[in-house]
Protein backbone atom coordinates (compact mmCIF):
# COMPACT_ATOMS: atom_id res chain seq x y z
CA UNK A 1 0.00 0.00 0.00
CA UNK A 2 1.41 3.37 -0.97
CA UNK A 3 1.17 5.57 2.11
CA UNK A 4 1.95 8.87 0.40
CA UNK A 5 0.59 11.00 -2.44
CA UNK A 6 2.08 13.61 -4.79
CA UNK A 7 -1.19 14.77 -6.36
CA UNK A 8 -1.88 17.29 -3.59
CA UNK A 9 0.24 19.23 -1.13
CA UNK A 10 -1.99 19.46 1.97
CA UNK A 11 -1.21 17.01 4.74
CA UNK A 12 1.88 15.83 6.60
CA UNK A 13 5.08 16.00 4.45
CA UNK A 14 7.08 12.79 4.19
CA UNK A 15 10.45 13.35 5.97
CA UNK A 16 13.21 13.78 3.39
CA UNK A 17 10.86 14.05 0.41
CA UNK A 18 8.66 17.15 0.59
CA UNK A 19 6.99 16.32 -2.74
CA UNK A 20 5.11 13.55 -0.93
CA UNK A 21 2.48 13.95 1.82
CA UNK A 22 1.16 11.18 4.06
CA UNK A 23 -1.96 9.54 2.63
CA UNK A 24 -4.97 10.88 4.51
CA UNK A 25 -6.37 7.43 5.33
CA UNK A 26 -3.18 6.51 7.17
CA UNK A 27 -3.21 9.80 9.08
CA UNK A 28 -6.95 9.76 9.82
CA UNK A 29 -7.19 6.16 10.99
CA UNK A 30 -4.36 6.66 13.48
CA UNK A 31 -6.59 9.16 15.33
CA UNK A 32 -8.64 6.27 16.69
CA UNK A 33 -5.77 5.21 18.92
CA UNK A 34 -3.94 8.51 19.48
CA UNK A 35 -7.20 10.04 20.74
CA UNK A 36 -7.28 7.55 23.62
CA UNK A 37 -3.62 7.88 24.61
CA UNK A 38 -1.53 5.79 22.18
CA UNK A 39 2.02 7.14 21.86
CA UNK A 40 1.93 9.17 25.07
CA UNK A 41 4.53 8.79 27.82
CA UNK A 42 2.11 9.97 30.52
CA UNK A 43 0.88 7.29 32.90
CA UNK A 44 -2.71 8.57 32.80
CA UNK A 45 -2.79 8.45 28.97
CA UNK A 46 -1.19 4.99 28.92
CA UNK A 47 -3.83 3.77 31.40
CA UNK A 48 -6.59 5.31 29.25
CA UNK A 49 -5.31 3.50 26.15
CA UNK A 50 -5.13 0.17 27.96
CA UNK A 51 -8.69 0.67 29.19
CA UNK A 52 -10.18 1.77 25.84
CA UNK A 53 -8.32 -0.36 23.33
CA UNK A 54 -9.11 -2.58 21.54
CA UNK A 55 -12.51 -1.07 20.71
CA UNK A 56 -15.49 -3.36 21.14
CA UNK A 57 -17.07 -1.92 18.02
CA UNK A 58 -16.26 0.33 15.08
CA UNK A 59 -19.36 1.85 13.42
CA UNK A 60 -18.60 3.04 9.89
CA UNK A 61 -20.37 3.95 6.66
CA UNK A 62 -20.46 1.21 4.05
CA UNK A 63 -18.51 3.28 1.48
CA UNK A 64 -15.40 3.28 3.73
CA UNK A 65 -15.29 -0.44 4.63
CA UNK A 66 -12.14 -0.96 2.53
CA UNK A 67 -10.22 1.50 4.69
CA UNK A 68 -11.54 0.09 7.98
CA UNK A 69 -11.50 -3.61 7.11
CA UNK A 70 -8.29 -3.78 5.03
CA UNK A 71 -5.97 -0.84 5.65
CA UNK A 72 -6.73 -0.25 9.32
CA UNK A 73 -6.22 -3.86 10.45
CA UNK A 74 -3.00 -3.96 8.40
CA UNK A 75 -1.68 -0.82 10.12
CA UNK A 76 -2.54 -2.19 13.57
CA UNK A 77 -0.97 -5.58 12.88
CA UNK A 78 2.19 -3.90 11.59
CA UNK A 79 2.34 -1.87 14.81
CA UNK A 80 1.82 -4.96 16.95
CA UNK A 81 -1.54 -3.72 18.27
CA UNK A 82 -4.75 -5.64 18.77
CA UNK A 83 -7.58 -5.23 16.25
CA UNK A 84 -11.06 -3.88 17.02
CA UNK A 85 -13.34 -6.69 18.15
CA UNK A 86 -15.87 -5.94 15.41
CA UNK A 87 -16.55 -3.52 12.56
CA UNK A 88 -20.15 -2.86 11.56
CA UNK A 89 -21.03 -0.77 8.50
CA UNK A 90 -24.32 1.05 8.14
CA UNK A 91 -26.06 1.68 4.81
CA UNK A 92 -27.22 4.86 3.15
CA UNK A 93 -30.32 6.77 4.08
CA UNK A 94 -32.33 7.37 0.93
CA UNK A 95 -34.97 10.05 0.55
CA UNK A 96 -37.85 8.55 -1.40
CA UNK A 97 -35.46 6.01 -2.96
CA UNK A 98 -32.73 8.51 -3.97
CA UNK A 99 -29.44 8.90 -2.10
CA UNK A 100 -29.43 12.10 -0.07
CA UNK A 101 -27.08 14.65 -1.56
CA UNK A 102 -26.59 18.38 -1.03
CA UNK A 103 -25.96 18.80 -4.74
CA UNK A 104 -29.30 17.16 -5.55
CA UNK A 105 -31.06 19.24 -2.95
CA UNK A 106 -32.89 16.24 -1.43
CA UNK A 107 -31.38 16.50 2.04
CA UNK A 108 -33.77 16.37 5.00
CA UNK A 109 -32.60 18.62 7.82
CA UNK A 110 -33.02 17.47 11.39
CA UNK A 111 -34.47 20.88 12.24
CA UNK A 112 -37.40 20.16 9.93
CA UNK A 113 -38.38 17.10 11.96
CA UNK A 114 -37.89 18.89 15.27
CA UNK A 115 -39.91 21.93 14.23
CA UNK A 116 -42.73 19.82 12.77
CA UNK A 117 -43.13 17.25 15.56
CA UNK A 118 -42.04 19.47 18.46
CA UNK A 119 -45.42 21.25 18.71
CA UNK A 120 -47.06 17.83 19.24
CA UNK A 121 -45.20 17.53 22.56
CA UNK A 122 -48.02 17.71 25.13
CA UNK A 123 -48.03 20.03 28.15
CA UNK A 124 -46.30 18.85 31.30
CA UNK A 125 -47.67 18.62 34.87
CA UNK A 126 -45.71 21.11 37.02
CA UNK A 127 -44.80 18.38 39.53
CA UNK A 128 -42.85 16.62 36.79
CA UNK A 129 -41.58 19.75 35.07
CA UNK A 130 -39.64 20.93 38.13
CA UNK A 131 -37.59 17.74 38.40
CA UNK A 132 -36.80 17.56 34.73
CA UNK A 133 -36.41 21.10 33.42
CA UNK A 134 -32.66 21.48 33.94
CA UNK A 135 -31.73 18.27 32.19
CA UNK A 136 -34.32 18.82 29.44
CA UNK A 137 -32.60 22.10 28.71
CA UNK A 138 -29.23 20.50 28.21
CA UNK A 139 -27.56 19.68 31.55
CA UNK A 140 -25.60 16.47 31.21
CA UNK A 141 -25.80 13.66 33.72
CA UNK A 142 -22.68 13.03 35.81
CA UNK A 143 -22.46 9.48 34.47
CA UNK A 144 -23.86 7.82 31.34
CA UNK A 145 -26.88 5.69 32.27
CA UNK A 146 -26.80 1.94 32.04
CA UNK A 147 -29.43 0.48 29.74
CA UNK A 148 -30.87 -2.99 29.10
CA UNK A 149 -28.00 -3.41 26.59
CA UNK A 150 -24.77 -1.64 25.77
CA UNK A 151 -26.61 0.87 23.59
CA UNK A 152 -25.60 4.52 23.92
CA UNK A 153 -28.57 6.74 24.76
CA UNK A 154 -29.12 10.44 25.32
CA UNK A 155 -29.03 11.58 28.92
CA UNK A 156 -32.29 13.15 30.10
CA UNK A 157 -34.80 12.91 32.86
CA UNK A 158 -37.24 14.91 30.77
CA UNK A 159 -40.85 14.00 31.35
CA UNK A 160 -43.66 14.59 28.91
CA UNK A 161 -47.30 13.73 28.45
CA UNK A 162 -48.71 11.32 25.95
CA UNK A 163 -51.63 10.70 23.65
CA UNK A 164 -54.21 8.78 25.57
CA UNK A 165 -57.44 7.93 23.82
CA UNK A 166 -60.75 6.50 24.96
CA UNK A 167 -63.77 5.27 23.07
CA UNK A 168 -66.87 7.39 23.07
CA UNK A 169 -69.04 4.60 24.43
CA UNK A 170 -70.52 3.35 27.64
CA UNK A 171 -67.19 1.73 28.47
CA UNK A 172 -64.57 4.45 27.84
CA UNK A 173 -61.87 2.35 29.48
CA UNK A 174 -62.29 -0.26 26.76
CA UNK A 175 -60.60 2.09 24.31
CA UNK A 176 -58.39 0.28 21.84
CA UNK A 177 -55.78 1.40 19.33
CA UNK A 178 -58.33 2.78 16.87
CA UNK A 179 -59.80 5.34 19.23
CA UNK A 180 -58.72 8.95 19.16
CA UNK A 181 -60.47 11.02 21.81
CA UNK A 182 -57.91 12.58 24.20
CA UNK A 183 -58.23 11.75 27.88
CA UNK A 184 -56.18 13.67 30.47
CA UNK A 185 -56.26 12.75 34.15
CA UNK A 186 -55.18 16.13 35.45
CA UNK A 187 -57.05 19.36 34.97
CA UNK A 188 -56.09 21.53 32.02
CA UNK A 189 -55.08 24.34 34.34
CA UNK A 190 -52.55 22.03 36.01
CA UNK A 191 -50.57 21.57 32.80
CA UNK A 192 -47.54 23.63 31.83
CA UNK A 193 -46.44 24.21 28.25
CA UNK A 194 -43.22 22.33 27.38
CA UNK A 195 -40.07 24.30 26.65
CA UNK A 196 -38.51 24.34 23.19
CA UNK A 197 -35.78 22.04 24.49
CA UNK A 198 -38.42 19.55 25.64
CA UNK A 199 -40.18 19.77 22.29
CA UNK A 200 -36.89 18.98 20.56
CA UNK A 201 -36.31 15.95 22.80
CA UNK A 202 -39.84 14.73 22.08
CA UNK A 203 -39.31 15.05 18.31
CA UNK A 204 -35.85 13.44 18.56
CA UNK A 205 -37.53 10.40 20.16
CA UNK A 206 -39.84 10.15 17.15
CA UNK A 207 -37.04 10.41 14.58
CA UNK A 208 -34.73 8.01 16.46
CA UNK A 209 -37.51 5.44 16.74
CA UNK A 210 -38.38 5.66 13.04
CA UNK A 211 -34.78 5.24 11.86
CA UNK A 212 -34.08 2.26 14.14
CA UNK A 213 -37.45 0.58 13.58
CA UNK A 214 -37.94 1.17 9.87
CA UNK A 215 -34.46 0.55 8.45
CA UNK A 216 -32.60 -2.76 8.93
CA UNK A 217 -29.25 -1.68 10.35
CA UNK A 218 -26.46 -2.16 7.84
CA UNK A 219 -28.74 -1.86 4.81
CA UNK A 220 -29.87 1.08 2.75
CA UNK A 221 -33.16 2.48 3.95
CA UNK A 222 -35.74 4.88 2.61
CA UNK A 223 -36.97 7.93 4.46
CA UNK A 224 -40.15 9.78 3.63
CA UNK A 225 -42.33 12.17 5.59
CA UNK A 226 -45.44 10.04 4.97
CA UNK A 227 -43.70 6.92 6.30
CA UNK A 228 -42.51 8.81 9.39
CA UNK A 229 -46.06 9.95 10.22
CA UNK A 230 -47.55 6.52 9.52
CA UNK A 231 -45.06 4.78 11.81
CA UNK A 232 -45.53 7.42 14.52
CA UNK A 233 -49.31 7.09 14.55
CA UNK A 234 -49.43 3.31 14.27
CA UNK A 235 -46.72 2.42 16.80
CA UNK A 236 -46.31 5.32 19.20
CA UNK A 237 -49.72 7.00 19.34
CA UNK A 238 -52.08 4.05 18.72
CA UNK A 239 -49.74 1.44 20.19
CA UNK A 240 -47.50 2.31 23.14
CA UNK A 241 -49.16 5.58 24.17
CA UNK A 242 -52.67 4.19 24.01
CA UNK A 243 -51.82 1.03 25.99
CA UNK A 244 -50.18 3.05 28.77
CA UNK A 245 -53.02 5.54 29.02
CA UNK A 246 -55.91 3.08 28.99
CA UNK A 247 -54.28 0.74 31.53
CA UNK A 248 -53.19 3.41 34.00
CA UNK A 249 -56.54 5.17 33.72
CA UNK A 250 -58.34 1.94 34.72
CA UNK A 251 -56.06 1.54 37.75
CA UNK A 252 -56.72 5.13 38.73
CA UNK A 253 -60.49 4.67 38.35
CA UNK A 254 -60.82 1.30 40.05
CA UNK A 255 -58.01 1.27 42.62
CA UNK A 256 -57.54 4.98 43.41
CA UNK A 257 -54.23 5.00 41.55
CA UNK A 258 -52.73 2.18 43.66
CA UNK A 259 -51.20 -0.76 41.77
CA UNK A 260 -53.40 -3.73 42.73
CA UNK A 261 -52.15 -6.91 44.35
CA UNK A 262 -52.75 -10.08 42.30
CA UNK A 263 -54.83 -12.82 43.93
CA UNK A 264 -52.91 -14.92 46.43
CA UNK A 265 -51.10 -17.94 44.95
CA UNK A 266 -52.09 -16.68 41.55
CA UNK A 267 -49.95 -14.41 39.47
CA UNK A 268 -46.27 -14.60 40.37
CA UNK A 269 -46.29 -17.65 42.65
CA UNK A 270 -48.50 -19.62 40.30
CA UNK A 271 -46.39 -18.87 37.25
CA UNK A 272 -43.02 -19.51 38.86
CA UNK A 273 -44.28 -22.59 40.65
CA UNK A 274 -46.90 -24.71 38.96
CA UNK A 275 -48.72 -22.83 36.18
CA UNK A 276 -51.12 -25.72 35.61
CA UNK A 277 -52.15 -25.70 39.24
CA UNK A 278 -52.59 -21.94 39.57
CA UNK A 279 -56.02 -20.37 39.70
CA UNK A 280 -55.44 -17.48 37.33
CA UNK A 281 -56.55 -17.37 33.74
CA UNK A 282 -54.72 -19.09 30.91
CA UNK A 283 -54.56 -15.76 29.11
CA UNK A 284 -52.34 -14.38 31.87
CA UNK A 285 -50.02 -17.36 31.58
CA UNK A 286 -49.78 -16.88 27.84
CA UNK A 287 -48.97 -13.18 28.12
CA UNK A 288 -46.26 -13.76 30.74
CA UNK A 289 -44.69 -16.40 28.47
CA UNK A 290 -44.68 -13.93 25.56
CA UNK A 291 -43.08 -11.24 27.72
CA UNK A 292 -40.33 -13.58 28.95
CA UNK A 293 -39.53 -14.95 25.49
CA UNK A 294 -39.55 -11.51 23.89
CA UNK A 295 -37.31 -10.09 26.60
CA UNK A 296 -34.58 -12.59 25.75
CA UNK A 297 -35.00 -12.03 22.01
CA UNK A 298 -34.68 -8.26 22.54
CA UNK A 299 -31.33 -8.66 24.28
CA UNK A 300 -29.96 -11.03 21.64
CA UNK A 301 -30.93 -8.81 18.73
CA UNK A 302 -29.55 -5.70 20.44
CA UNK A 303 -26.26 -7.47 21.10
CA UNK A 304 -26.02 -8.43 17.41
CA UNK A 305 -26.85 -4.85 16.28
CA UNK A 306 -30.09 -5.98 14.62
CA UNK A 307 -31.86 -2.90 15.90
CA UNK A 308 -34.93 -3.05 13.64
CA UNK A 309 -35.86 -6.52 14.90
CA UNK A 310 -34.87 -5.68 18.50
CA UNK A 311 -37.07 -2.58 18.56
CA UNK A 312 -40.00 -4.55 17.16
CA UNK A 313 -39.82 -6.92 20.16
CA UNK A 314 -41.45 -4.63 22.76
CA UNK A 315 -44.12 -3.79 20.20
CA UNK A 316 -44.91 -7.49 20.01
CA UNK A 317 -45.57 -7.30 23.77
CA UNK A 318 -47.69 -4.19 23.24
CA UNK A 319 -49.87 -6.00 20.70
CA UNK A 320 -50.18 -9.06 22.94
CA UNK A 321 -51.06 -6.94 25.99
CA UNK A 322 -53.66 -5.01 24.00
CA UNK A 323 -55.27 -8.30 22.94
CA UNK A 324 -55.11 -9.60 26.51
CA UNK A 325 -56.86 -6.54 27.94
CA UNK A 326 -59.49 -6.58 25.21
CA UNK A 327 -60.15 -10.31 25.78
CA UNK A 328 -60.35 -10.00 29.58
CA UNK A 329 -62.51 -6.82 29.41
CA UNK A 330 -61.61 -5.37 32.84
CA UNK A 331 -64.21 -2.63 32.38
CA UNK A 332 -66.87 -5.36 32.54
CA UNK A 333 -65.25 -7.01 35.59
CA UNK A 334 -65.32 -3.62 37.35
CA UNK A 335 -69.11 -3.53 37.08
CA UNK A 336 -69.46 -6.72 39.13
CA UNK A 337 -69.05 -6.54 42.88
CA UNK A 338 -68.49 -10.26 43.57
CA UNK A 339 -65.15 -11.43 44.95
CA UNK A 340 -64.20 -13.49 41.91
CA UNK A 341 -64.62 -10.54 39.54
CA UNK A 342 -62.62 -8.30 41.87
CA UNK A 343 -59.75 -10.80 41.98
CA UNK A 344 -59.75 -11.16 38.21
CA UNK A 345 -59.78 -7.38 37.81
CA UNK A 346 -56.72 -7.10 40.06
CA UNK A 347 -54.98 -9.82 38.12
CA UNK A 348 -55.68 -8.37 34.70
CA UNK A 349 -54.66 -4.82 35.58
CA UNK A 350 -51.51 -5.92 37.41
CA UNK A 351 -50.57 -8.07 34.41
CA UNK A 352 -51.14 -5.14 32.06
CA UNK A 353 -49.12 -2.62 34.04
CA UNK A 354 -46.26 -5.06 34.69
CA UNK A 355 -46.05 -5.64 30.94
CA UNK A 356 -45.86 -1.86 30.49
CA UNK A 357 -42.98 -1.64 32.98
CA UNK A 358 -40.92 -4.15 30.97
CA UNK A 359 -41.88 -2.55 27.64
CA UNK A 360 -40.85 0.87 28.96
CA UNK A 361 -37.46 -0.40 30.15
CA UNK A 362 -36.80 -1.92 26.72
CA UNK A 363 -37.81 1.26 24.89
CA UNK A 364 -35.71 3.55 27.12
CA UNK A 365 -32.60 3.51 24.87
CA UNK A 366 -34.77 4.49 21.89
CA UNK A 367 -37.35 6.79 23.52
CA UNK A 368 -35.55 8.27 26.55
CA UNK A 369 -37.82 11.32 26.74
CA UNK A 370 -41.19 9.56 26.48
CA UNK A 371 -40.25 6.61 28.68
CA UNK A 372 -39.19 9.03 31.42
CA UNK A 373 -42.80 10.22 31.54
CA UNK A 374 -44.20 6.69 31.65
CA UNK A 375 -41.77 5.64 34.39
CA UNK A 376 -42.96 8.58 36.53
CA UNK A 377 -46.56 7.66 35.86
CA UNK A 378 -45.87 4.12 37.04
CA UNK A 379 -44.77 5.65 40.34
CA UNK A 380 -41.16 4.52 39.85
CA UNK A 381 -39.43 7.91 39.84
CA UNK A 382 -36.51 8.59 37.49
CA UNK A 383 -35.89 6.03 34.76
CA UNK A 384 -32.41 7.45 34.21
CA UNK A 385 -31.54 6.78 37.82
CA UNK A 386 -33.02 3.29 37.49
CA UNK A 387 -30.82 2.66 34.44
CA UNK A 388 -27.76 3.98 36.24
CA UNK A 389 -28.48 1.67 39.18
CA UNK A 390 -28.79 -1.34 36.85
CA UNK A 391 -32.50 -1.78 37.51
CA UNK A 392 -33.28 -2.09 33.80
CA UNK A 393 -31.03 -5.13 33.36
CA UNK A 394 -32.24 -8.71 33.71
CA UNK A 395 -35.87 -7.64 34.06
CA UNK A 396 -37.90 -10.30 35.83
CA UNK A 397 -41.67 -10.63 35.83
CA UNK A 398 -43.22 -9.38 39.06
CA UNK A 399 -40.74 -6.58 39.71
CA UNK A 400 -43.50 -3.98 40.05
CA UNK A 401 -44.55 -3.89 43.69
CA UNK A 402 -48.29 -3.95 44.44
CA UNK A 403 -49.33 -0.97 46.53
CA UNK A 404 -47.15 1.47 44.56
CA UNK A 405 -48.89 4.80 44.04
CA UNK A 406 -49.11 5.95 40.43
CA UNK A 407 -47.68 9.36 39.55
CA UNK A 408 -49.72 12.08 37.85
CA UNK A 409 -51.28 10.67 34.67
CA UNK A 410 -50.85 12.50 31.41
CA UNK A 411 -50.82 11.80 27.64
CA UNK A 412 -47.65 10.74 25.82
CA UNK A 413 -48.04 10.68 22.03
CA UNK A 414 -50.89 12.69 20.47
CA UNK A 415 -51.82 11.60 16.95
CA UNK A 416 -50.16 13.42 14.07
CA UNK A 417 -52.25 14.75 11.22
CA UNK A 418 -51.32 13.49 7.75
CA UNK A 419 -51.07 17.14 6.67
CA UNK A 420 -47.83 17.31 8.65
CA UNK A 421 -46.08 15.68 5.68
CA UNK A 422 -46.88 18.65 3.47
CA UNK A 423 -45.74 21.04 6.20
CA UNK A 424 -42.33 19.31 6.34
CA UNK A 425 -42.11 19.25 2.54
CA UNK A 426 -42.75 22.98 2.45
CA UNK A 427 -40.10 23.53 5.14
CA UNK A 428 -37.51 21.77 2.98
CA UNK A 429 -38.69 23.33 -0.30
CA UNK A 430 -40.01 26.78 0.46
CA UNK A 431 -41.97 28.20 -2.47
CA UNK A 432 -40.79 31.70 -3.48
CA UNK A 433 -43.53 34.32 -3.45
CA UNK A 434 -45.08 34.98 -6.88
CA UNK A 435 -43.73 37.98 -8.79
CA UNK A 436 -45.95 41.06 -8.40
CA UNK A 437 -48.22 41.83 -11.33
CA UNK A 438 -47.32 44.88 -13.45
CA UNK A 439 -48.84 48.06 -12.02
CA UNK A 440 -50.05 49.21 -15.42
CA UNK A 441 -52.62 47.45 -17.53
CA UNK A 442 -50.79 48.67 -20.67
CA UNK A 443 -49.25 45.83 -22.72
CA UNK A 444 -45.56 45.27 -22.09
CA UNK A 445 -42.88 44.53 -24.65
CA UNK A 446 -42.73 40.94 -23.40
CA UNK A 447 -46.47 40.44 -23.83
CA UNK A 448 -46.45 41.98 -27.30
CA UNK A 449 -43.62 39.69 -28.39
CA UNK A 450 -45.06 36.56 -26.75
CA UNK A 451 -46.00 33.79 -29.15
CA UNK A 452 -49.62 32.67 -28.79
CA UNK A 453 -50.53 29.10 -29.63
CA UNK A 454 -52.02 28.61 -33.05
CA UNK A 455 -55.65 27.65 -33.54
CA UNK A 456 -54.63 24.04 -34.18
CA UNK A 457 -52.45 24.02 -31.02
CA UNK A 458 -55.30 25.46 -28.93
CA UNK A 459 -57.64 22.78 -30.25
CA UNK A 460 -55.10 20.10 -29.35
CA UNK A 461 -54.78 21.47 -25.81
CA UNK A 462 -58.53 21.45 -25.20
CA UNK A 463 -59.39 18.24 -27.06
CA UNK A 464 -60.67 15.40 -24.87
CA UNK A 465 -58.50 12.32 -24.46
CA UNK A 466 -59.44 9.56 -26.89
CA UNK A 467 -61.83 6.98 -25.45
CA UNK A 468 -61.37 3.24 -25.98
CA UNK A 469 -63.86 1.41 -28.20
CA UNK A 470 -67.26 0.88 -26.59
CA UNK A 471 -68.13 -2.36 -24.81
CA UNK A 472 -71.40 -3.91 -23.72
CA UNK A 473 -72.58 -4.41 -20.16
CA UNK A 474 -71.87 -8.12 -20.66
CA UNK A 475 -68.22 -7.29 -21.27
CA UNK A 476 -68.05 -5.20 -18.11
CA UNK A 477 -69.62 -7.76 -15.76
CA UNK A 478 -66.91 -10.24 -16.72
CA UNK A 479 -64.45 -8.10 -14.73
CA UNK A 480 -64.59 -8.86 -11.00
CA UNK A 481 -63.56 -5.63 -9.26
CA UNK A 482 -63.07 -5.90 -5.51
CA UNK A 483 -62.00 -3.80 -2.52
CA UNK A 484 -58.78 -5.10 -0.94
CA UNK A 485 -56.37 -3.85 1.71
CA UNK A 486 -52.60 -3.91 1.19
CA UNK A 487 -51.07 -5.75 4.17
CA UNK A 488 -47.58 -6.48 2.79
CA UNK A 489 -45.52 -4.30 0.43
CA UNK A 490 -41.88 -4.93 -0.42
CA UNK A 491 -39.36 -4.48 -3.17
CA UNK A 492 -38.31 -7.33 -5.43
CA UNK A 493 -34.51 -7.74 -5.71
CA UNK A 494 -33.12 -6.53 -9.06
CA UNK A 495 -36.56 -5.35 -10.20
CA UNK A 496 -36.61 -1.56 -10.43
CA UNK A 497 -40.29 -1.22 -11.30
CA UNK A 498 -42.04 -4.04 -9.45
CA UNK A 499 -43.37 -4.24 -5.90
CA UNK A 500 -44.59 -7.45 -4.33
CA UNK A 501 -47.87 -6.86 -2.55
CA UNK A 502 -50.12 -9.06 -0.46
CA UNK A 503 -53.72 -7.92 -0.29
CA UNK A 504 -56.49 -8.94 2.09
CA UNK A 505 -59.85 -9.55 0.41
CA UNK A 506 -61.62 -10.34 3.66
CA UNK A 507 -62.02 -14.03 2.86
CA UNK A 508 -58.57 -14.64 1.41
CA UNK A 509 -55.12 -13.13 0.97
CA UNK A 510 -53.34 -13.10 -2.37
CA UNK A 511 -50.12 -11.90 -3.97
CA UNK A 512 -50.08 -9.16 -6.62
CA UNK A 513 -47.05 -7.75 -8.44
CA UNK A 514 -47.48 -4.09 -9.31
CA UNK A 515 -45.26 -1.94 -11.54
CA UNK A 516 -45.34 1.10 -9.25
CA UNK A 517 -41.98 0.86 -7.48
CA UNK A 518 -40.76 4.04 -9.21
CA UNK A 519 -43.60 6.04 -7.69
CA UNK A 520 -44.45 4.51 -4.31
CA UNK A 521 -42.29 3.47 -1.37
CA UNK A 522 -43.57 0.20 0.15
CA UNK A 523 -44.40 1.83 3.49
CA UNK A 524 -46.70 4.33 1.76
CA UNK A 525 -48.98 1.52 0.62
CA UNK A 526 -49.47 -0.40 3.86
CA UNK A 527 -53.06 -0.25 5.06
CA UNK A 528 -54.45 1.34 1.87
CA UNK A 529 -57.80 0.01 0.64
CA UNK A 530 -57.51 -0.28 -3.12
CA UNK A 531 -59.50 -1.48 -6.11
CA UNK A 532 -58.21 -4.67 -7.74
CA UNK A 533 -59.19 -6.90 -10.62
CA UNK A 534 -59.74 -10.14 -8.75
CA UNK A 535 -60.37 -12.53 -11.68
CA UNK A 536 -57.37 -11.70 -13.84
CA UNK A 537 -55.53 -14.80 -15.03
CA UNK A 538 -52.32 -15.39 -13.03
CA UNK A 539 -49.11 -14.12 -14.60
CA UNK A 540 -45.54 -15.04 -13.68
CA UNK A 541 -42.93 -12.28 -13.36
CA UNK A 542 -39.43 -12.49 -11.85
CA UNK A 543 -40.22 -16.03 -10.73
CA UNK A 544 -43.31 -14.89 -8.77
CA UNK A 545 -46.99 -15.26 -9.65
CA UNK A 546 -49.29 -12.27 -9.68
CA UNK A 547 -52.96 -12.96 -8.96
CA UNK A 548 -54.69 -9.73 -9.82
CA UNK A 549 -54.10 -6.11 -10.78
CA UNK A 550 -54.40 -2.75 -9.00
CA UNK A 551 -56.46 0.04 -10.56
CA UNK A 552 -54.84 3.45 -10.97
CA UNK A 553 -55.23 6.63 -13.01
CA UNK A 554 -52.41 8.35 -14.90
CA UNK A 555 -51.82 10.78 -17.75
CA UNK A 556 -52.19 9.70 -21.34
CA UNK A 557 -48.42 9.61 -21.89
CA UNK A 558 -47.94 7.45 -18.76
CA UNK A 559 -45.12 9.75 -17.58
CA UNK A 560 -46.99 11.08 -14.54
CA UNK A 561 -47.28 9.25 -11.22
CA UNK A 562 -50.16 6.74 -11.25
CA UNK A 563 -52.76 7.54 -8.61
CA UNK A 564 -54.26 4.43 -7.05
CA UNK A 565 -58.02 4.06 -6.78
CA UNK A 566 -58.58 3.92 -3.02
CA UNK A 567 -61.45 3.67 -0.54
CA UNK A 568 -62.15 4.77 3.01
CA UNK A 569 -62.66 2.34 5.88
CA UNK A 570 -66.43 2.55 5.41
CA UNK A 571 -66.43 -0.18 2.78
CA UNK A 572 -65.79 -3.79 3.82
CA UNK A 573 -62.90 -5.78 2.39
CA UNK A 574 -63.95 -7.98 -0.50
CA UNK A 575 -66.85 -5.72 -1.47
CA UNK A 576 -67.68 -5.91 -5.16
CA UNK A 577 -67.29 -2.73 -7.21
CA UNK A 578 -70.31 -2.39 -9.50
Amino acid sequence: LSISRTTFDWGIPVPGNPKHVIYVWLDALANYITAVGYGSDEDAEIAKFNRCWPADLHLVGKEITRFHCVYWPAFLMAAGLRLPKSVVANGWLLFEESKMSKSRGNVVRTETILDAFGPLCPPVPPSLLLSSRSEAEGSASPEPPETPTNAVVPSTNAVILSGARSAQSKDPEAAGPADSTPTISVTESALTAPTKAQQDLFAADVLRYFLLREIPFGQDGSFSFDALITRYNADLANGYGNLVSRTLKMIESNFNGIIPEPPKNSLILGYLGDPAGSNFQQGTNDLISIVNLTREAYRQFMDSYDFAVAVSAPFGIIAATDRYISDQAPWKLAKNSDEQSSEKLSEVLYTGIESIRIITAQLYPILPYATASVWHQLGLGSIEQAARNGELKNLQWGGLKPGTKLGPLAPIFPRADKGLAQIMTDMENPTPPPAPAPASSEPTAESLNAVSPSTDEQAALTAPLPVAPTITIDDFVKIDLRVAQIVVAERIPKADKLLRLEVDLGSERRQILAGIAEYYAPEELLGKRVAIIANLAPRKMRGLESHGMLLAASGEDHSSKPVLATFSDEIALGSKIR
